[in-house]
């Protein structure tokens, strides 16, 4: 029809001519081309083209994410992973050589760009299926190797000298370096971005690169980075899972007897880890539990109203399989893996701790500082593998409500208000707690804690939740109910340093006297 009415309506516009090639009357011929319009803008005629009821099946927003990532990714992957030019045809002046270099440097930097901005705020949607999907490449296995090169001998020797060998200069060596930190600063947010979502810190501290993940990140924290305050976070963030508090803790990058770590598992693969969470729900309520009593612990009063806690068995399905078997299994003890991780000065422990020191002077002033938010964070991490956490909803007494992070409204959630450690998903055991108490009791990290709550140049005021002040007096209620690591905590002065905070009014001054109690300065009832 329309077509029909353009052919009558340059006719009509003529004037001069019909279809037989004679002349008729220029308005009888506009009347035959406003009754062809008529008709061609009738209900019969447009009803063909378009049904205002037609149903359209829309496409599953998740198809479309897929479809996007599958088209932007692998590419980004690839850009991220490759080497810079080696060689160059022979008559290849140094200038362009170092041209080369630069463009390649650029284009890596835009790729993490892109990679990250993929992960922001208002972009979550892209986290899971970045790292459990795998229809466009292990993003996590190509970050980590990346953050891992960033802090090897030989990009710091590129830095230092040019691509024929040439020393650098100051201002060259500096342009070099800021642009190695600035990929490394990129890796580092997003691999903080994707540790986020609960469905991925399973396939990152389990997966098949968890290992190299975990040496990137301890070699950024033992070369005291400017990155390392986001290395910390990453800690923090990973260790909010329950099964990756001892794989994370326990970390060292010796191997141990046949080359397997006595605290590991083998690497499962992406695959294994997808389906292993698509047939077990993450929830704690289809955990599998034992029916006994926890093998019983020199704990506090406030860890004892926990005993009936129900445990882990070490046959557990959840997450398709228990990393954690028994040490009699293995032929381990925990007192040797204690000796191992603690007699070695390359364990994620020992570095963390070493970097506390290091890092300690810079919390004297009130300027914040990439060294004070290292401190401030690496306590954090402290605080998650020390909080025991509460019990499943289904055993609290009179069935109260679960809240996030395995708390409830029974008896036991003043142990969440008194440590700051919320957003725990899974559960674990009150022996794995001592475990790490006892390691950490060995160090001087519960020394610095109680030197940066008596140091600390900020009024109780401006103790606000997640400061530095408010993570260690969490960490140290958790620590307080442990006997290893309150002996550690006497010996480091807690008992006087927190006797001018118990009059505070507020959550500090509970924590204090709740601290003081545990460590026998107070009565048993400290209101």
């Amino acid at each position: 029809a329309a077509s029909d009415y353009s052919t009558q309506a340059e006719s009509s516009s003529s004037g001069t001519k019909n279809s037989s090639g004679n002349s008729v009357h220029g308005g009888k011929s506009r009347k035959n081309a406003v009754s062809s319009f008529n008709s061609c803008m009738g209900p019969v005629h447009c009803s063909s083209r378009y049904h205002p009821d037609d149903k359209v099946e829309p496409l599953h927003p998740a198809d479309v994410v897929l479809h996007s990532l599958g088209r932007t990714v692998p590419d980004l992957l690839g850009c991220i992973s490759s080497s810079p030019p080696a060689e160059f045809p022979h008559g290849t002046s140094p200038f362009e050589m170092r041209k080369a270099i630069r463009e390649f440097n650029t284009k890596r930097t835009e790729a993490l760009q892109k990679l990250h901005d993929l992960t922001t705020k208002g972009m979550e949607y892209n986290r899971v299926p970045l790292v459990t999907k795998t229809g466009h490449g292990d993003v996590i296995g190509v970050l980590s190797a990346a953050l891992l090169a960033s802090t090897t001998g030989d990009d710091e020797d590129s830095a230092k000298t040019t691509i024929d060998g040439t020393p650098r200069t100051k201002q060259q060596q500096s342009k070099a370096e800021k642009s190695a930190g600035d990929d490394r600063r990129l890796i580092c947010w997003t691999i903080n971005n994707l540790s986020i979502a609960y469905e991925n810190k399973e396939a990152i501290v389990l997966g098949e690169h968890s290992a190299t993940l975990l040496q990137a990140l301890t070699e950024v924290i033992k070369s005291n980075l400017p990155e390392t305050y986001l290395c910390c976070i990453c800690l923090l963030n990973l260790t909010f899972l329950a099964d990756a508090i001892r794989p994370v803790t326990f970390y060292m990058p010796s191997s141990y007897g046949n080359g397997k770590p006595p605290y590991s598992s083998p690497p499962r693969s992406r695959s294994a880890i997808v389906a292993a969470s698509n047939s077990s729900s993450l929830t704690v309520n289809q955990h599998s539990w034992s029916r006994g009593k926890p093998p019983t612990s020199p704990l506090s009063r406030s860890r004892s109203a926990q005993v009936n806690r129900p445990t882990r068995t070490r046959s557990s399905p959840s997450h398709g399989k228990n990393i954690w078997m028994s040490e009699q299994h293995e032929g381990v003890r925990m007192s040797e893996i204690s000796g191992l991780i603690l007699g070695n000065s390359s364990s994620l422990l020992r570095i963390v701790e070493r970097m506390m020191l290091t890092n300690a002077p810079f919390l004297t002033s009130t300027v914040q500082s990439a060294q004070g938010q290292a401190v401030r964070w690496a306590c954090g991490f402290i605080r998650n593998v020390t909080y025991a956490g509460e019990p499943p909803a289904e055993n609290n007494i009179g069935g109260g409500k679960k809240l996030r992070g395995g708390s409830n409204n029974g008896s036991n959630a003043d142990g969440s208000i008194l440590s700051g450690s919320t957003g725990r998903h899974g559960i674990i055991s009150n022996e794995s707690i001592e475990e790490i108490c006892i390691l950490v009791s060995a160090t001087e990290i519960p020394r610095l804690m109680v030197q940066f709550v008596g140091e600390s140049p900020n009024k109780t005021l401006k103790w606000t939740k997640d400061s530095l002040e408010d993570i260690c007096m969490g960490a140290m209620c958790n620590m307080a109910q442990s006997l290893s690591s309150r002996e550690a905590l006497k010996r480091a002065g807690a008992v006087k340093c927190l006797e001018k905070i118990e009059g505070v009014p507020g959550i500090h001054g509970y924590r204090a006297r709740a601290i003081r109690c545990s460590l026998g300065a107070l009565p048993l009832q400290f209101g």
